[in-house]
């Protein structure tokens, strides 16, 4: 689940559900044209499935970024971490009441996920997830 939010917030479509079986997954991924990414190692030898190998959320984000040729710099936080849905952009005027005073105050610029309405704006996240880019040697 860390990887599936970390590669969404690198801007890669995920989708993630553990109630559901390996199996069923890709089963999923199958019928919507995906590649399943997986550590389940019955599912290792399928055509369609990535098997990560690294137990480190730093080595299992250089192997993705690595085999899906992700461009971190250019498509990250473009996605809601939380449901994989495309962020848009949202005018300040309409988050007032949505996010901490604090939050209104200091930033100019929002973005919101239509799906789960989660409102995301520039500070420290962006800069931690682009330090930890920088701490990979991709």
């Amino acid at each position: 689940m860390r990887l599936a939010r970390w590669l969404r917030l690198l801007g890669a479509d995920v989708i993630t559900d553990s109630s559901l079986t390996g199996a069923e997954l890709l089963k999923i991924a199958r019928a919507d044209n995906r590649i399943l990414v997986t550590r389940d190692k019955r599912l290792r030898t399928a055509a369609d499935v990535f098997f990560i190998e690294g137990n480190a959320i730093r080595s299992q984000l250089r192997e993705a970024v690595r085999r899906f040729r992700l461009d971190p710099r250019v498509i990250a936080l473009t996605r809601c971490s939380r449901c994989n849905h495309l962020l848009t952009s949202v005018a300040r005027e309409l988050v007032s009441r949505r996010v901490p005073p604090y939050v209104f105050a200091s930033h100019d610029r929002f973005a919101e996920c239509e799906r789960c309405g989660r409102i995301y704006w520039s500070e420290t996240h962006p800069e931690r997830i682009h330090a930890m880019l920088d701490s990979i040697a991709f």
